[in-house]
C-alpha cells in the first residue's frame, strides 16, 4: 500500500506546478469557449440553450453519483493500493449502468411531461456521458493523486477543442440544440480516451471489504454534490418549467458569464487544490495553504467581476447580439454571486480535503433547499428577481460555509472572511472610482464597442494593482513571490539571482 503524503515544501512545488499549468490552460480554455459562445450564440435561438442548460441538469447528477463521490474517495485517502483501483473501476461501471437506465426512465416520466419533448430528446442523446464518465473514474483519481497538473491541463484543453470543433461545424451545418449536446459528447470522448490513454485503468474486480472503505467516504460526499448540482441548477429548473425555454436561454447566458466561468476557475484551481491539501500533514498547512489560494483566487477574479458588472450593456450586445439584450441586467446583478461562489466552492474544497463529509452534506443540501424555495416564490417577478435572489443567497451560503469551516476554533468567521477577501474587496474600490466614470464617459462620447472596452480595461487595471499594493504591501508581496513560483523559469531566475548575489558578495 502506498502512501502519498509529502513534506510542506512538496506540497507548496506541486501547487506551484499545478497553478502554472492552470494558468496557461485556463485562460486557452476561456477563449476557445468565449469564442465558441459568441459564434454559436448567433446561429442558435436563445430557446435552444435554455433546453439544453435543462436538459444537463439530468446528467450532471448522473456524473456526480456515479464518479464525483468515487474520485474524491480515491484522492482523498493517504495510502491506497491496486486493490483500491480494481473495486473503485467496478463500482463505477455498476453506477454508470444503473444510471443509463435511470436517466431514460426519467427522460419521459420526468422531462418530458415538465419540460417538453424536445428537451427529453436532448437528454436522451446525453446518456453515453454516464459510461464514458465511469470509464474516467479511476484514471482521473490516479492523475489527481500522481499530482499530473500538466496532463489534466492538456487533458481539459483537448477535449474544449473537440467540443468546440464538433458544436461550431454542426451548428454551421444547420443543426441547433443537437450541435450543443454531440459538441459535449465529443469532448467528454476525447477527455475519456486521453485520460485512459496517460492512466490505464485496471481490469474490474469487486472486493467487498474495500467497496465498503470507499463508498463509506464517497456516499456521502456524492450525496453532498448533489446537493451542489442542485444548487447550481434548480434555478434553471424552475425558471423551465414556470417562464418557459426562452427565458430559461436568457437567464443561462447571464448566470455562465457571471458565475459559472468563476466557479470554472475555482474548480480549477480545487483539482489543484485538493490533491495538495489532502497530502497535507496537519491542519495549520492545510489552513496556510487554503488562504493564500483564496487570495489569488479573489485578486485575480474580483476585478473581472467588477469590470463585467460595468461593462455588460457594451458587452452583450457586442459579443452576443442584440437578442440577447435581457440578460444585461440579470448579469451584472449575478456578478455578486460570481464573488460569492469563489468563496464558498473554496471551503467545499478544505471540507473534501480534511474528510469532513457530513458538514459537506448538511451545507449542500441546506444551499440547495433555501435557493429553490426562494427562487419558486420570486420566480413570477422574472429572471431579474431570480438574480438579486441568487445574489442573496449566494452571499449569505459564502458566511455560512466560513461558520462550518471555523467551527471549534477561536476565529470569528466574519474577521476571517474579511481578511481573506479584503484585499480583492478594497483593492475594487480603486478600480471603481476611475473605470465607472470612465465608462460613462465613453459612452457618452459614443465610442465604438471594441474601443470602449479596451479603453476600459487599460484605464481600470492601473488603479486596481496601485490600491491593492499600497493598502495590502504583504499580501502584494506574497502575490509576487507565488507568481515568482509559478512562471515558468522561475527556477532558472533564481539562480541568476543567487549567482549574482555570491557575485557582489565575493567583491
Amino acid at each position: 500500500m502506498t502512501d502519498d503524503s509529502q513534506s510542506a515544501d512538496q506540497l507548496r512545488a506541486a501547487a506551484a506546478h499545478g497553478i502554472r499549468w492552470s494558468a496557461i490552460a485556463r485562460p486557452t480554455i476561456e477563449i476557445i469557449q468565449v469564442g465558441s459562445i459568441i459564434i454559436l450564440a448567433r446561429l442558435i435561438v436563445p430557446a435552444e440553450f435554455g433546453r439544453f442548460a435543462i436538459a444537463l441538469i439530468m446528467l450532471e447528477v448522473a456524473n456526480v453519483i456515479g464518479a464525483g463521490g468515487l474520485i474524491n474517495a480515491l484522492v482523498q485517502r493517504k495510502a491506497i493500493d491496486r486493490e483500491h483501483l480494481q473495486t473503485g473501476m467496478a463500482l463505477g461501471l455498476l453506477a454508470g449502468l444503473a444510471l443509463t437506465a435511470m436517466t431514460l426512465v426519467a427522460a419521459s416520466l420526468i422531462i418530458a411531461p415538465v419540460f417538453g419533448a424536445r428537451t427529453a430528446f436532448f437528454v436522451r442523446l446525453l446518456v453515453p456521458l454516464c459510461l464514458i464518465g465511469a470509464l474516467s473514474i479511476v484514471p482521473t483519481a490516479s492523475l489527481q493523486r500522481r499530482m499530473a497538473f500538466r496532463r489534466l491541463s492538456e487533458i481539459e484543453v483537448f477535449s474544449t477543442i473537440a467540443r468546440v470543433a464538433v458544436s461550431i461545424g454542426l451548428a454551421l451545418v444547420g443543426l441547433s440544440g443537437e450541435a450543443l449536446v454531440l459538441g459535449l459528447l465529443a469532448g467528454s470522448l476525447t477527455a475519456a480516451v486521453i485520460v485512459c490513454i496517460s492512466a490505464p485503468p485496471p481490469l474490474p474486480r469487486l472486493q467487498l471489504t474495500t467497496a465498503r472503505e470507499l463508498l463509506s467516504y464517497a456516499l456521502p460526499v456524492s450525496v453532498a454534490m448533489i446537493s451542489t448540482v442542485g444548487f447550481g441548477n434548480v434555478d434553471y429548473a424552475i425558471i423551465g418549467a414556470r417562464l418557459g425555454p426562452v427565458w430559461t436561454g436568457y437567464y443561462n447566458r447571464a448566470y455562465t458569464v457571471a458565475v459559472e466561468y468563476q466557479r470554472k476557475v475555482a474548480l480549477v484551481m480545487s483539482g489543484v487544490g485538493f490533491p495538495v491539501l489532502a497530502r497535507t500533514s496537519s491542519a495549520a498547512e492545510l489552513t496556510r495553504l487554503y488562504r493564500q489560494m483564496v487570495r489569488m483566487l479573489t485578486i485575480a477574479l474580483y476585478p473581472l467581476l467588477v469590470l463585467l458588472a460595468i461593462a455588460a450593456p457594451v458587452v452583450v450586445p457586442f459579443l452576443f447580439g442584440e437578442r440577447w439584450a435581457p440578460a444585461i441586467v440579470p448579469m451584472q446583478i449575478l456578478a455578486v454571486g460570481g464573488a460569492a461562489t469563489i468563496i464558498f466552492n473554496a471551503v467545499e474544497m478544505v471540507f473534501l480535503a480534511s474528510g469532513r463529509g457530513k458538514a459537506l452534506l448538511g451545507y449542500g443540501w441546506a444551499q440547495f433547499i433555501v435557493y429553490g424555495l426562494t427562487v419558486y416564490l420570486v420566480v413570477p417577478l422574472g429572471i431579474t428577481a431570480v438574480a438579486i435572489d441568487a445574489a442573496v443567497v449566494h452571499g449569505l451560503f459564502a458566511i455560512i460555509a466560513y461558520v462550518l469551516m471555523l467551527r471549534g476554533s477561536d476565529e470569528r468567521a466574519i474577521r476571517r472572511l474579511w481578511s481573506d477577501i479584503a484585499p480583492a474587496t478594497v483593492s475594487c474600490l480603486g478600480l471603481v472610482t476611475v473605470a465607472l466614470p470612465t465608462s460613462l464617459a465613453l459612452t457618452a462620447a459614443h465610442v465604438p464597442a471594441v474601443l470602449w472596452l479596451v479603453a476600459l480595461g487599460l484605464v481600470a487595471v492601473p488603479p486596481y494593482l496601485l490600491t491593492l499594493r499600497i493598502c495590502f504591501p504583504g499580501t502584494w508581496r506574497a502575490q509576487c513571490t507565488a507568481l515568482e513560483r509559478i512562471l515558468p523559469g522561475h527556477r532558472r531566475l533564481n539562480g541568476v539571482k543567487r549567482r549574482l548575489a555570491a557575485a557582489a558578495a565575493a567583491h
